[in-house]
């Protein structure tokens, strides 16, 4: 009776702190879509107060008192499964908050808050420098909680990767990406010299509507399994998702009157997103059970939808002819054609619009750059010099502006350092979840040629959605697919695009 009703205070607790977990959401939703230009200082100290509130009830002592008396071999044994994962969860979330001063939470939500809206204009100006000090300001506060959150023999840095992808260090990080790159340059560099000699860079004689990619892109959503009665689909400089509350998931987007395929794509990744938020078990809304295991399990679905769904062949035997309904250019151009466009490999500087090959090219390049920049080794000041030398290295081409280079990610300006490696350990997830669905359900790209995708979308909610946060990510995906992680399905999938070796 005792581990009962101390279970019932610990859920209440949580979800009252998860009602300004969601304001702070919305705040942040309204902050890059409506807000007007003279809201955001006042948005700062909103912002700023509410995290303070946020953080005095996440490190309650007597809420403290609480998980710690439920966490003893003998309560525990009186709890389901599903509550020792929640009190596990709790626990270490407890522990990780109460070591941080109030004062540290607020200062870092208010220049995160400024910062944000600092990078916006910026970037728009192309100008490094009017951003630097406000960066400093976030860098310095980061570096100081993760000094506070150190654990013995790990880095500072790993501190902060451990808020994004729990049980992670950068040095294991750094293995699998060191084995990834080591097959994933030469095959960039095939790709690139094919693509020299037999360029397929669409060239159509039109505009693609704004108003027709709207309207494409929410069919798109709807189609896959995105519950609009659920969610909703808006536009914003930089395109991501967010949840408010357990109905309410806002997908963003942006759209280019030159592309056919930017807001699409970006649709399907943030729609990926969405679905998993909506996956997840609404009655553990606001406990570990009810939230997502890991960014890196979070790109996995958004990648997966992007680019293992959207750039296959099944999804555009499907999608062409509604597709050119909606934005008739595309008429002038086949399938074969479209799918070439799509999966070209090219040198590229915006990390959003790389293509499948280079993009976690983009991603060694930040995760080099972030820890650097925590065990102050690399100066802000220094930052766009190493950005330009790492793209020269990498990818073989330079920005000519900061607004293409350092500027381009509203990452730092929001404080998530540490929130890189999460999509490309998101992009090997995606494609050992890929293989693994199709073991168990059989040809995906029939289905997706047919426009049935509810038979993925099951599969993806009973082995990843329905578990939350339960376990820790490595956990959850060797559960999922059986074996430990591997670049090796990402890169099968990869030559398999590159050699036409799909089946027609």
């Amino acid at each position: 009776m005792m581990s009962q009703k101390l279970i019932e205070q610990v859920y209440e607790h949580a979800r009252q702190a998860s009602l300004l977990s969601g304001t702070l959401a919305l705040l942040e939703w309204d902050h890059h879509t409506y807000m007007p230009a003279q809201g955001g200082e006042f948005r700062s100290e909103q912002v700023t107060q509410l995290s303070g509130w946020l953080h005095q009830r996440q490190t309650d002592p007597a809420y403290g008192d609480w998980l710690r008396a439920l966490s003893s071999s003998d309560a525990m044994t009186n709890l389901s499964a599903v509550d020792q994962a929640n009190v596990r969860g709790l626990l270490r979330d407890y522990e990780k908050n109460v070591l941080l001063p109030e004062a540290l939470v607020m200062a870092t939500a208010r220049a995160t808050s400024r910062g944000q809206q600092i990078w916006v204009e910026a970037k728009q100006k192309r100008d490094f420098g009017m951003f630097r000090s406000a960066l400093e300001e976030i860098v310095n506060l980061r570096r100081e909680e993760a000094s506070i959150l150190q654990k013995p023999n790990r880095t500072r840095y790993d501190s902060l990767l451990d808020q994004y992808e729990e049980g992670a260090d950068s040095s294991q990080v750094e293995k699998v990406f060191t084995e990834l790159s080591a097959s994933l340059i030469p095959l960039v560099r095939e790709a690139l010299e094919r693509e020299a000699r037999h360029p397929s860079h669409l060239a159509i004689a039109a505009d693609f509507p704004i108003d027709g990619q709207r309207a494409l892109s929410r069919w798109v959503a709807e189609k896959i399994g995105f519950d609009f009665d659920r969610g909703r689909l808006d536009e914003t400089e930089h395109p991501f998702c967010t949840t408010l509350g357990p109905h309410d998931h806002r997908i963003l987007t942006r759209y280019h009157v030159d592309s056919y395929s930017s807001g699409l794509y970006g649709v399907l990744h943030e729609a990926g997103h969405g679905m998993y938020e909506q996956g997840l078990p609404v009655a553990m809304h606001g406990l570990p059970a009810g939230a997502a295991a890991s960014l890196g399990v979070h790109e996995s679905q958004s990648r997966l939808w992007e680019n293992l769904v959207g750039r296959s062949r099944g999804f555009w035997t499907w999608l062409y002819p509604e597709a050119i309904r909606y934005l008739p250019g595309l008429s002038q151009v086949s399938i074969d054609q479209i799918l070439a466009d799509l999966r070209r490999v090219e040198r590229s500087l915006i990390r959003i619009e790389a293509d499948e090959a280079t993009y976690n090219l983009h991603i060694f390049i930040r995760f080099e750059i972030e820890k650097r920049l925590i065990d102050e080794s690399l100066p802000v000041e220094e930052l766009p010099s190493l950005w330009r030398d790492r793209y020269r290295e990498y990818l073989g081409i330079e920005p000519s502006h900061d607004g293409e280079g350092v500027l381009q990610d509203v990452h730092w300006s929001a404080g998530l350092i540490g929130y890189f490696p999460t999509y490309a350990l998101g992009n090997l997830y995606a494609a050992q979840l890929m293989e693994s669905a199709a073991r168990d359900l059989g040809d995906l790209e029939s289905m997706f040629a047919r426009g049935e995708f509810q038979p993925l979308l099951a599969w993806l909610r009973e082995k990843v959605h329905v578990h939350g946060r339960s376990y820790l990510p490595h956990e959850l995906m060797q559960r999922a697919n059986g074996v430990p992680l591997s670049a090796q399905p990402f890169l099968n999938d990869l030559t398999k695009k590159r050699t036409g070796a799909e089946a027609r």
